[in-house]
């Protein structure tokens, strides 16, 4: 790639050097059957979906509306996307982003190593600049821009911009370098209405780049990296800091024509063949985009991993690059402006609770009893309970969240020790806890096994005395990571339906599970 001149000369205070690839970027061509097809309304609804993340939910009106499509169509769309936890349904015919979506975006962070290896090094630019730094990402066909990764420098005053939120080209001289070096300026029509990408701050609120370069990655993606100072005419731009800049990205640049030349991983499906339908189809494709940073080869195969024929793939490509979720350069595929802005937009949670909470507060309203999730962390070989759902019956057990939790005693802990290793098995001390705790390790090697082979665990007493447990693990991608639990009264185990009560905590189960799995067996290299 040539870069621009950088000499710099006779600036004023905030007047700002670009850097910019020569090759320019522009909005994808309006195709007539992506603009109306089916999988770019799903894709339309979850961008919506995105915008209002963690704030008023949509109502089926007002959202027919905002797309301009009709309450029967969104309507449909809404409830495919709710039986794939892409949306999740909070009262009477009002919608929120489902988890699935958070799940998939964090695989784009992790398996973006130019944008998650970025932050040490983003950070000490900011610190050797005593400023922001941050790194945008450009988005031809919404005519505008995101933060998409920010540091800041050690100081009791700080800028750091909402991640995700699209500023128009015209905003700030960060969005004229977009327009000027990269982006071509078009007429939006109505259905890119400015709702896309406000509110957004005032442009004094958002100070004046010191030095911004600008250039186009191997993956299609328009970035620039930008150095921001809350010192107002007391900052001025240095060719230091200019070269700065521009190392910084050209380092990016590198990072991502390496990753290019890396083998391109092969994906096999885990998806069942009576559940591939159009909403299916498309999560699958978010899924491969976002677990293939680096790239996704586009072969005759790959309408196979999109689980449907090569017309149906060719279409679903091509919403997903009329959209920005994917750019295509030649045969290969990358995740587009708008699933970044999305995973940006939406952040990571990395508590297993907010995705599993909905799915066990549904358990709990059914059976009446109190719900325990427990989080394992094989690295650490510690499991806890992260979450207690109390039930609604008049007595309950209370148990303590965040505090460890025996493997070998209880059935929450047990239902994760039958999926663990041989050596974690055999680290652990039996002490007895109460007076029913195996402290035999050849009668829980005896236990376990059994529970590995029904898929459930009980305890009675075994760790608080008087209480029976049921538990069934959960799995990520067939990866124990947990369990769920109901503690129940001893006296009042008789009068439950154990059978109908251990069916309904598997399903629940199995439900976390897809949640939490990506669904995807890779490759052996």
């Amino acid at each position: 790639m040539r870069f621009g001149d950088s000499s710099g000369h006779n600036r004023g205070p905030h007047s700002v050097r670009f850097e910019m690839a020569d090759v320019h970027p522009t909005s994808p061509p309006v195709l007539a059957d992506a603009q109306t097809s089916t999988h770019t309304r799903l894709i339309e609804v979850l961008d919506a979906l995105v915008r209002r993340n963690r704030t008023e939910p949509w109502g089926v009106r007002e959202l027919a509306s905002e797309i301009g499509e009709s309450r029967s169509t969104v309507n449909r769309i809404l409830l495919s996307l709710v039986e794939r936890e892409l949306a999740v349904e909070v009262g009477t015919g009002k919608y929120q982003l489902g988890p699935r979506l958070c799940v998939l975006t964090h695989s784009l962070i992790s398996s973006s190593s130019w944008l998650a290896s970025s932050a040490e090094a983003l950070s000490q630019l900011a610190e050797t600049s005593n400023a922001t730094a941050l790194i945008s990402i450009g988005c031809p066909r919404s005519q505008g821009y995101f933060v998409a990764a920010c540091e800041q420098a050690k100081s009791s005053l700080m800028f750091r911009p909402e991640f995700g939120v699209i500023y128009p080209l015209s905003f700030g001289d960060l969005g004229r370098a977009f327009k000027k070096h990269g982006i071509e300026h078009r007429d939006i029509g109505d259905s890119e209405s400015l709702s896309d990408r406000s509110p957004y701050m005032s442009e004094v609120e958002f100070p004046q780049p010191l030095s911004v370069s600008t250039t186009l990655l191997g993956n299609g993606l328009l970035i620039a990296v930008s150095v921001h100072s809350l010192h107002g005419a007391d900052a001025t731009p240095t060719e230091k800091l200019d070269r700065e800049v521009k190392d910084f990205t050209d380092a990016l640049a590198r990072q991502v024509a390496a990753g290019l030349r890396e083998p391109i991983a092969r994906y096999t499906s885990r998806v069942p063949a009576d559940q591939k339908s159009t909403t299916t189809r498309l999560e699958r494709l978010l899924l491969l985009a976002c677990s293939s940073a680096d790239g996704l080869q586009k072969t005759s195969d790959l309408n196979d991993q999109l689980l449907c024929n090569m017309a149906t793939a060719k279409r679903l490509i091509e919403s997903g690059v009329y959209t920005e979720v994917l750019n295509l350069a030649e045969d290969m595929l990358f995740p587009g402006p708008k699933l970044y802005q999305w995973a940006t937009r939406i952040g990571h949670c990395e508590n297993i609770v907010c995705l599993a909470r909905s799915t066990v507060q549904d358990l709990v309203q059914e059976t009446g009893e109190t719900i325990a999730i427990l989080s394992y962390d094989a690295t650490a070989r510690r499991a806890e309970f992260v979450e207690v759902i109390q039930g609604w019956r008049p007595i309950q057990y209370q148990l303590a969240v965040r505090t460890e939790v025996p493997l070998y005693a209880g059935a929450a802990g047990k239902a994760v020790l039958a999926y663990c290793d041989a050596e974690t098995v055999n680290s652990i001390d039996l002490v007895k806890l109460t007076d029913s705790t195996i402290t035999s390790r050849s009668a829980l090697l005896a236990e376990l096994k059994s529970i590995h082979a029904r898929g459930w665990a009980t305890g009675s007493g075994e760790r608080v005395p008087g209480a029976f447990g049921l538990a069934v693990p959960f799995f990520a991608d067939g990866v124990i990571k947990g369990s769920i639990s109901a503690t129940i009264p001893q006296y009042r185990k008789d009068d439950r339906d154990l059978p109908g009560l251990t069916q309904r905590m598997l399903e629940a189960s199995a439900k976390i599970g897809r949640l939490l799995s990506l669904g995807l067996i890779a490759p052996e290299r």
